[in-house]
């Protein structure tokens, strides 16, 4: 997964959880290098 802020691929999941109807994972990422948070 792309970081939106630098372009970087390495990034970590921080949280993961199921949406409201349950047919999808949201995740909360970390970006390695700028330490950017964003969902995903």
């Amino acid at each position: 997964m792309k970081c939106p802020a630098c372009t970087n691929l390495e990034n970590r999941v921080i949280d993961s959880r199921l949406n409201k109807e349950g047919n999808s994972t949201r995740r909360r990422r970390e970006c390695l290098s700028c330490n950017e948070r964003f969902t995903t």
